[in-house]
């Protein structure tokens, strides 16, 4: 049995408390609570020295909708930065990759000698557009050339301006960005290296709440791929904050946790067939283990012959995945070709696939209006519906006759179409898979297939 494991590591980060902000160093309106606009409390690093803030637009935020602060524009975005910071500082900055006025640090007129901002004007937000706006800074010069470099504290501390500079919600999180990290490790998904990259939305997703409520807050665009290993680093706010999700991450249950990491609920996908999963911790805080469910591969009785019926029995392969057209009500099974697998015998040595026959419910043949063999090249062709022995509830697609070289060059696929309110699935013999086999001239050899 091949081993899929997910390994969760939550390391610690102290934090110490940091003194009540005064920033933005003005008499504006500070409290989010008289506010709809904020930034969330994770920053991103999508290039060498740029920071990037998302920017929120909530109904719910603003406690009283009456007060003048919930009715403005979102004009400019200042940072607290350190008063050594101004020398030699050069910057670009953008609203949704559209330049604005350049950045500047200055002292605020109200501040004290060591209160210093980060200004960048011009952003022409307004309303509920505003929502996931995404606002970035480049530094180009100067001494202070990130985000921890440029902030007075470990706290970044945000402050969006109106345009008649009475309102100026302050946002404020951790700006550490090295240290710990929450770690995810050894993820396979289909015993194919190249399909690494999938995993990386899997584990954006299951952290996604951690990075919303501040638990998380730098580095999970650092998600990255070596073979069948997928790393996924952050920096949580604190120790307890990565305790905390490591509880929480364990309540979740084996089914609940493994359903987040591998996007399946209930029955296991066929991509994890032949996989045991599991999840673990790498560190001892967290102590995080459990298993879940052993993924056997799906069986069928069909085809209803004396054949071999084994998959890899020949060069000619069923994707496991339907392809669906939603608006023709079409739905398409791709055949492709690779080697046999070992031990496969004469079955193996066939170059030729004759007929695909699929296992589908012979009452309901009424309802198929159309099967039709795509290919690559734009060419199509049709077949007329031919059922095997009453009972058998067989569909056979016949007189394919497809060479190897034939499946690698124009990579046909197999479709349906059905009436209005009918389905693949609720065509198939199986509720929840499609069955299809595979079959040489001879009919010797059916590698059979499910798919869903």
């Amino acid at each position: 049995m091949r081993r899929t494991a997910v390994a969760v590591a939550l390391l610690a980060f102290a934090a110490a408390a940091s003194a009540q902000l005064q920033f933005p160093y003005s008499g504006c309106t500070k409290a989010l609570s008289k506010s709809k606009y904020s930034v969330k409390p994770v920053t991103t690093f999508p290039g060498t020295n740029t920071i990037c803030w998302t920017v929120q637009y909530s109904n719910p935020q603003c406690a009283n909708p009456a007060e003048e602060c919930c009715n403005t524009d979102l004009h400019k975005l200042q940072l607290d930065v350190k008063p050594s910071c101004a020398t030699g500082f050069k910057a670009t900055a953008t609203v949704n990759g559209q330049g604005t006025p350049a950045p500047t640090i200055y002292r605020p007129p109200n501040a004290g000698s060591d209160q210093y901002v980060l200004s960048i004007p011009g952003l022409g937000l307004n309303g509920p557009s505003a929502n996931g706006a995404s606002i970035c800074l480049t530094l180009t010069g100067g001494s202070c050339m990130s985000l921890a470099a440029l902030t007075p504290s470990p706290v970044w501390s945000v402050a969006l301006w109106d345009d008649a500079h009475q309102c100026c919600p302050v946002c404020a999180t951790w700006a550490a960005i090295a240290g710990p990290t929450v770690a995810v490790d050894d993820l396979n998904f289909f015993g194919d290296a190249g399909n690494c990259a999938t995993g990386k939305d899997v584990i954006s997703e299951l952290f996604a709440p951690y990075l919303e409520d501040g638990t998380i807050i730098a580095g999970t665009d650092s998600i990255t791929c070596n073979g069948n290993k997928i790393t996924a680093c952050a920096t949580t706010f604190s120790k307890e904050k990565g305790a905390k999700m490591a509880t929480e991450l364990e309540a979740l249950g084996p089914d609940a946790l493994v359903t987040a990491v591998f996007g399946f609920n209930g029955e296991c996908p066929l991509s994890l067939a032949g996989y045991s999963v599991s999840v673990s911790s790498n560190n001892d805080d967290c102590g995080i283990f459990m298993a879940g469910p052993a993924c056997a591969p799906p069986t069928t009785p069909f085809p209803f012959c004396v054949c071999n019926k084994a998959q890899g029995a020949t060069p000619f392969y069923l994707d496991d995945a339907v392809a669906v057209n939603t608006a023709a009500n079409e739905y398409c099974l791709s055949v492709s070709t690779a080697a046999a697998a070992p031990g496969a015998g004469k079955c193996g040595s066939a170059t030729t696939m004759k007929k695909a026959e699929f296992y589908f419910n012979y009452d309901m043949r009424w309802k198929l209006t159309g099967i039709t063999i795509k290919y690559a090249n734009g060419q199509t062709a049709t077949r007329s519906q031919s059922w095997g022995p009453v009972g058998d509830n067989t569909l056979k697609v016949s007189d394919l006759n497809w060479k190897t070289s034939d499946v690698k060059n124009l990579k046909p696929k197999i479709c349906f179409t059905f009436k209005s309110g009918t389905s693949l699935y609720d065509f198939s013999m199986d509720s929840s898979y499609v069955w299809a086999s595979l079959f040489n001239p001879d009919q010797t050899c059916c590698p059979t297939f499910p798919a869903q």
